[in-house]
């Protein structure tokens, strides 16, 4: 368990969502699962450029 901690440690320095995304990238491409490595980059592109869009575009006009 301690070993798993040590080895995802560098990339929460990219934050709490993105980091976790970025190690999953990292560690599929490496395992050999270029498919699953795929898909965390789909979704990191989602969260990094998508949700700020919705969120920009939709909560003003939920807000008032």
């Amino acid at each position: 368990m301690l070993a798993r901690i040590k080895r995802l440690a560098p990339y929460f320095l990219l934050g709490p969502i993105s980091g976790p995304l970025v190690a999953g990238i990292v560690h599929n491409f490496r395992g050999g699962r270029p498919v699953l490595g795929t898909m965390y980059s789909i979704l990191l592109i989602e969260c990094a450029y998508l949700l700020p869009a919705l969120a920009a575009k939709y909560v003003p006009a939920a807000l008032g």
